[in-house]
Formats: structure tokens, sequence, C-alpha cells
């Protein structure tokens, strides 16, 4: 149903009202607040018309009112407006995954921790499974402190990268000399099918830098092994404990049991996900725990692959900062994924 414009007014005032403070709102204080140029009798009137339709609910009899599942639907669906994050949160994004891109893990986790902190939810970001087709080519490259990183790329473009630590008697020409040492056996071989004679020839003929040798290779089965299932990053699940709505402790243990375990997660969240961002709000999620929680979601490309990020809150959410908080980085970790893949 099409609300009229003061209808559409009053809804907006209550949800903000409600999302700040947590408690019904009552027609004389929003009048004040809002300076609605109406009577707090008619606004009374038109809040008792919302309530007849389903958009707002009544507590108690002499309460104000809250917004109902269904008011929250309505809202978003026709109303809202998103909110992008302002200078200063995309200065501490920007922070966030600065130095940061040629270390996967600690960016995606930077990522979630920026999310968690700028919209006080919980955040989550799910890494899809990398499908390792064949080995093209090893580079390992020196960076400071005794460290290196080793790059891997596959013939469909994945690149994988990983830190190791190298003794400071190795050289520039012995990295040199180890990545086409392992580009020259492996190349066009499908990672998953290296034998280990391959892998022994190839420490054979190093002797000499057999310890960086076998760093490599530890690195190398890290990759590999990490690369075949999904990776779950969650960020700010105790920021749940913040939320009014969630002092019981039993409610809070299953929500922090949801959170704690990845495959529950997953089944928290839609397999079908789209590019745009979507909202679940309350009864509409599919796992009984979460039922008085809301989703706000989306999926970003990964290789032809979906990864997802999102929010976990109640359902008193901060929506139109929800939203654009996700879009925003969802946009960030595509063009961050185009520029090294």
């Amino acid at each position: 149903m099409t609300l009229d414009d003061r209808k559409k007014r009053i809804l907006e005032s209550i949800i903000r009202d409600y999302v700040e403070t947590a408690e019904p709102v009552g027609s004389r204080a929003m009048v004040r607040k809002h300076a609605l140029r109406i009577s707090a009798a008619t606004v009374r009137n038109e809040m008792a018309d919302l309530e007849e339709m389903g958009y707002l609910e009544q507590p108690h009899t002499s309460a104000g009112r809250i917004p109902s599942e269904k008011g929250f639907r309505y809202y978003v669906d026709c109303m809202m407006e998103k909110e992008l994050p302002g200078d200063e949160e995309v200065e501490m994004l920007q922070q966030a995954i600065s130095g940061n891109q040629d270390d996967w893990n600690n960016l995606v986790q930077n990522i979630a921790r920026f999310i968690a902190q700028v919209t006080n939810y919980a955040a989550f970001v799910i890494v899809p499974s990398v499908k390792i087709s064949q080995f093209q080519y090893m580079q390992i490259v020196p960076l400071q402190d005794n460290q290196a990183l080793m790059v891997l790329v596959t013939d469909v473009g994945i690149i994988m990268h990983r830190k190791i630590s190298i003794p400071a008697s190795v050289t520039k020409e012995d990295l040199q000399c180890i990545s086409e040492a392992f580009t020259g056996v492996f190349k066009g071989k499908n990672l998953v099918d290296m034998s280990r004679s391959d892998l022994q020839s190839i420490r054979d003929k190093m002797v000499r830098r057999r310890k960086v040798m076998d760093m490599v290779l530890e690195a190398l089965h890290v990759l590999i092994e990490g690369s075949s299932e999904e990776k779950v990053v969650i960020s700010g699940a105790l920021n749940i404990l913040n939320e009014p709505e969630f002092k019981d402790t039993e409610k809070i243990k299953k929500i922090l049991s949801i959170l704690a375990q990845d495959g529950t997660l997953k089944e928290v969240i839609p397999e079908q996900i789209r590019d745009d961002v979507d909202i679940r709000i309350g009864q509409e999620n599919n796992i009984q725990d979460i039922k008085e929680m809301s989703l706000v979601y989306a999926g970003y490309r990964m290789s032809g692959d979906m990864g997802k990020i999102g929010l976990i809150g109640p359902v008193r959410m901060e929506y139109w900062k929800a939203v654009g908080t996700v879009e925003s980085v969802k946009d960030i970790i595509e063009k961050i994924i185009r520029d090294r893949f």
C-alpha cells in the first residue's frame, strides 16, 4: 500500500527516533523534535492508521509506537536514501587498506574491522575458494627486515601472495634463481598435482639455498591448502552486547555462537546473492536464532566467483548507513581485485 506524504514523514520520524533511542515514540515528543506543523492529536490519528496498516506497533497501551518489521521493510524499499561514508570515514578506510594490498588476509581483516567500527554492528567478509588452474610463474620479491613476498600466478589470472622470512645472507639473485627453478619445472601444471619427485628435484638443485627453499615449499603448501575453501572473517561481534535488545544472556549466547562458527554463519547468509546490496529484516531470515536480527549484505566478484560482505545487527538498525557503507566498501574491494588480478 502506498502512503501519503504525511504518513511517510511520520513513519520516517518514528523509525529515526526509535533507532536512536530504542524507546517507543510518542506523538508530543515527535511534534517537538521534528517541528511537524500539525497537532499532536493529528499525529496520534496518523499513528493509529499506520498501526492498523501494520507499519507500527504499540508495545504497551499507554506507550508510544515503534516500527514493525513491515514498517522497516516499507521504509527501506520505498523511502530510504542511503548514507555514504563521510570524508573522515573514507580516510579511515584508505588507512585500513594502504600498505596491505600485498597481503590479502590482512587486507580482508582490516576491511571487516573498518565496517564494524563505522557502523557499530558485527561485520563479515567471506572470501570464495580459489579454483586453482595451471601454474604460470612464481616470483619472489625481497622486502625489508629479512622478508620476501612470494607471488604465484595461474593461467586464469589468479594471483596469490604470501610473505616468507629469509636469512640475511640470501640475495636478490638467490630469490630470482629459486623463482626461475619453480617456473621451469611447474609451468603449465596444475598446482594440486605437484609431485614429490618434482619438488625434491628442485630442492636437490638448490643445495646452497635449501633453507630458503624449505620456507618457500612450506608457504606454497599453505597457499594451496588455504585456497581450497571459503575463508570467513568476522569483526565487531561484541558490538551486539551494546544493543539494549540483547541484554538477555541466552539470546546473546546464541548469536555469538553463530558468529563464532564459520559454517553456521554461511548458512545464515543466503546462498544466492547479488551484486546489489540486499536486506533481510527479522523474520525474513532463515535461521531461527537470528530472527530478531537483520542482515545487510552484498556480493563481490573475484575471478568469476562470488564473495560476500555485510553486517549483522538488530532489527532496529541504521539501514541507511549500513547500506551505504556496505556498498562503498564492496566497490573498493572489487577495484582492488581488478587491479591485482
